[in-house]
């Protein structure tokens, strides 16, 4: 007998077989077991190993041995002409049968059933339906993706997982068919035990995305299931058990947004398919450098964007065609701007730098158009800026921050209701966002929405407490309604939040400014220029307008004008100039720089010219030439109209015209309606002829009266918690 025969007589190709259905089955069941449990690799790993392993002892026991009817004895002990190895063999095809069986059913329901989740059958199309399609357009397929959860054991893979999580998010928001929530806004879920469905509904999306990473020396194993949100089911699920290279964490990206995009049935386009392939970079350094950087940004302090800025300098030096490390450092130098102590001028060269190589590596990069947006708006460059913030919207239709910039210039176009729209679209993507949620907050004050923008600011703060500047927008607001004192306690809290910024050590300062405190204000500036020398130059102008030294503020506002030769410190010292009495010399500068406010054309109000308005009209009405002068005014009271309370801006024109009942009665109105930040400015030159009224000497009296009272109020309460 040959030996292959042998086998058969032995049945070691039936066991074989058999053993080979079984473990597959086996594995199949424990893949789907330890994948809804979140267990960690190892464990699917050690059953792969046994199956494995098991193979070839189970042949060479099928060999050695035969079972007889008196149990398992070695096959050279048995009689041939006792052997029942047929009746054996007919037993073990029917095993073999009632196996397929099983896997068979299990084939049909994981791919018919378990699988049929991902894709839902097509609904039922009635009469209703058709009609409603006909007046509503479908909602877009929307998805949060939670943050995922760390399974190392080392904690210092957490910054690893968070990484993954937010470049997972960077690539869905590609998919101009998705709506996808931004990272800030999931991060408040981390580790919540609150239901799928309440989040879904919290964050108004239709899927959820939930997630863990596990990464053990050079692999990585990623577990991912998206869930139905309303019927807390599954809709797809898969587990990525890798080789850790760069090139694997953004392929494995790729298929799970393109396994979204199927499962949602949103739509791909040929270019967002193409933008789904790219791979950022090829260092898992870089991108472990780039991460810490993002995660640094979103803080928002003067010391976390320092510290961003050397992680996205450190990614480029390690992978210099790294495009999102070049936005990454270009952002976070405009935000030292706005937030920490660089002098806007000095980013210039660098952000244009940075967004040069990202766009030339990457002319896709709706990141990258945002930023050079951003920087064109700096520039005072608006219309090109609009152009690049459209077609950034375009390029990355869910990148919040794309919303929020383009929603900043337009409000500073005095496109107000557009801006509100622009920041809502922004807020949708990232509801949980407290820089969102205080841009929105600044532009419903702008539109004379007080409470509600009082209200939302206070939400914010519940949510990010926190967040320094939401802080100093309370400030703002509640010195805006003349409670000095309150607005104080803000902002000394700022400060203790964001200490090593010059902005918030010189908003304390100045607001001893308001409550009158000119030793106190002295004192402070004095810390202040000592620890940021460069960041403190010019602050103590309103220190000087408070003591009357208008020669002084005079002096300093010419320094600024000429280091920083914009028209907001040109503006400002022709007011110096008028506050001290040298209408010829602010005639001259409003001749200079903004000509043809001071020829015959028609002149068109808006917030970027209001204030060289006001200027060029107040200096050639006081040097005599009152038709110029009194057109310029008028319209600029016209305007003035429009705006939200407090209208200061009247109080100076009529009182320029030495209208004293008109400018008392303006006086009034801004009282009544808050203002008192800048009231000592009631004691410029312009106003000496209106000191004969007793109707405008009381008010200026109960002016000082009540910021006496507030000074008060603030030392009895300073010690007070603000939350």
């Amino acid at each position: 007998m040959s030996f292959f025969e042998e086998l058969k007589r032995r049945n070691v190709f039936r066991v074989g077989l058999a053993y080979l259905i079984t473990g597959w089955l086996l594995l199949q069941v424990a893949d789907l077991v330890l994948e809804n449990i979140d267990a960690p690799s190892w464990i699917m790993q050690v059953f792969m190993l046994a199956v494995a392993v098991g193979f070839p002892i189970t042949l060479v026991v099928a060999w050695a041995f035969e079972l007889t009817p008196e149990g398992l004895k070695r096959e050279k002990e048995v009689d041939r002409s006792a052997s029942i190895t047929h009746v054996t063999g007919r037993r073990l095809d029917r095993a073999i049968i009632g196996v397929l069986a099983v896997a068979l059913g299990y084939f049909i329901w994981d791919k018919a059933v378990y699988r049929s989740t991902v894709e839902p059958a097509a609904p039922v199309v009635t009469q209703e339906a058709t009609e409603a399609s006909a007046t509503q357009a479908p909602a877009r397929p929307s998805i949060a993706v939670l943050p995922f959860a760390n399974r190392s054991s080392r904690e210092e893979d957490a910054f690893f997982a968070e990484g993954i999580h937010d470049d997972l998010l960077t690539s869905l928001a590609k998919v101009g068919s998705l709506k996808v929530i931004s990272r800030t806004s999931v991060m408040r879920y981390r580790d919540t035990e609150l239901p799928i469905p309440d989040i879904a509904a919290e964050l108004g999306v239709s899927a959820v995305l939930e997630g863990g990473i596990q990464r053990s020396g050079d692999h990585v194993r990623i577990n991912v299931q998206l869930i139905d949100a309303n019927s807390d089911e599954h809709l797809w699920a898969e587990i990525y058990d890798r080789e850790l290279t760069a090139e694997t964490l953004f392929t494995i990206q790729s298929d799970i947004s393109r396994e979204i995009v199927t499962v949602l049935r949103a739509t791909l386009t040929d270019e967002e398919s193409s933008r789904l392939a790219e791979q950022p970079t090829d260092s898992l350094e870089a991108y472990g450098e780039y991460v810490m950087g993002r995660q640094l940004m979103a803080e928002r302090t003067n010391q976390s964007l320092t510290r961003a800025q050397a992680h996205y300098e450190k990614a480029i030096e390690l992978d210099p065609e790294y495009a999102l490390a070049y936005v990454g450092l270009a952002d976070a130098l405009s935000l030292q701007v706005s937030y920490g102590d660089l002098y806007m001028l000095d980013s210039y060269a660098p952000r244009q730098d940075a967004l040069d190589k990202a766009l030339a590596l990457n002319p896709g990069s709706g990141e990258a158009y945002t930023s050079l947006a951003n920087l064109r708006h700096d520039q005072d460059k608006d219309e090109v800026a609009e152009t690049l913030f459209l077609k950034a919207i375009e390029l990355s239709p869910n990148y919040a921050t794309a919303w929020h910039w383009y929603s900043i210039l337009l409000d500073e176009l005095d496109r107000t209701e557009e801006a509100l729209e622009m920041i809502d679209r922004a807020i949708e993507l990232d509801p949980n966002a407290p820089i969102l949620g205080m841009a929105k907050g600044t532009i419903l004050w702008e539109l004379d929405r007080r409470e509600e923008a009082i209200a939302f600011n206070l939400l914010q703060l519940e949510k990010s407490p926190d967040l320094p500047n939401l802080y100093a927008q309370r400030s703002r607001f509640l010195g805006s309604l003349g409670r000095l004192g309150e607005s104080m306690l803000w902002m000394k809290a700022y400060a203790n939040l964001d200490a090593t910024a010059s902005v918030s050590a010189v908003g304390v300062c100045n607001m001893w400014v308001q409550l009158g405190d000119a030793e106190e204000a002295e004192r402070c500036y004095d810390a202040a220029e000592e620890a940021y020398p460069e960041a403190s130059f010019g602050s103590r102008i309103e220190l000087h307008q408070l003591r009357g030294d208008f020669e002084a503020a005079l002096d300093l506002s010419r320094q600024i004008a000429e280091r920083y030769p914009f028209d907001g410190p040109r503006a400002g010292l022709g007011y110096n100039y008028l506050s001290a009495g040298q209408a010829e010399a602010a005639r001259d500068l409003a001749a200079e720089y903004w000509p043809e406010l001071v020829g015959d054309e028609p002149v068109v109000i808006d917030d970027t010219n209001s204030w060289q308005v006001g200027l060029a009209g107040q200096a050639l009405w006081l040097t005599g030439e009152r038709e110029r002068g009194n057109y310029l005014i008028d319209e600029l009271l016209a305007w003035q109209e429009s705006q939200p309370p407090p209208r200061v801006g009247p109080i100076f024109l009529h009182a320029v015209r030495q209208d004293t009942e008109r400018a008392t009665a303006a006086l009034r109105m801004a009282m009544d309606e808050g203002w008192r930040f800048g009231w000592f400015r009631l004691r410029y030159r312009l106003f000496d002829p209106l000191l004969a009224s007793p109707e405008w000497v009381d008010l200026v009296t109960e002016m000082e009266a009540d910021i006496a009272q507030q000074r008060r109020w603030y030392e009895e309460n300073q010690d007070q918690p603000v939350l």
